[in-house]
């Protein structure tokens, strides 16, 4: 016999391990204080950074400044809904020593500016989609 599934097969399941919360009034819970609320924007903050920049990739030319990523969302957004490609755009935070140092860049950069600005995840349905099976013909 493998002993090493028999211990799998002998450790305690994790139903078992949560704490009995029946008797708990769930009437009286509420939202987590930091749940963000329809609509509200999120500031993220770097440590160290003075600054933010947006540069497109791969020429690093810089199409904007901002003293705070409040403020890079909406312009990341515009410039996405004027045509250009989220593929070539990167947010850097400008350190206190005048380096740059990359945030978000590429796809990501749309979604997490739309996030971050309040709007719904564009993305949202691809997250909760149960994965699609492929079946090989004649198999099913």
């Amino acid at each position: 016999m493998n002993t090493k599934v028999a211990e799998r097969l002998a450790r305690p399941v994790a139903d078992e391990l949560r704490p009995d919360t029946s008797q708990i009034d769930w009437s009286k819970a509420e939202v987590g204080r930091r749940a963000r609320k329809p609509g509200e924007k999120t500031e993220v903050f770097i440590d160290g950074a003075v600054g933010y920049q947006l540069r497109l990739i791969p020429s690093n030319k810089v199409l904007a400044h901002f003293a705070s990523t409040l403020e890079a969302w909406p312009v990341i957004i515009a410039t996405v809904e004027a045509g250009r490609s989220p593929r070539t755009l990167a947010l850097d935070a400008i350190m206190t020593d005048g380096t740059g140092v990359l945030v978000s860049a590429g796809p990501r950069i749309e979604m997490w500016a739309r996030y971050n600005n309040g709007e719904p995840n564009p993305y949202a349905d691809l997250c909760t989609a149960p994965p699609s099976r492929r079946v090989a013909e004649g198999a099913a």
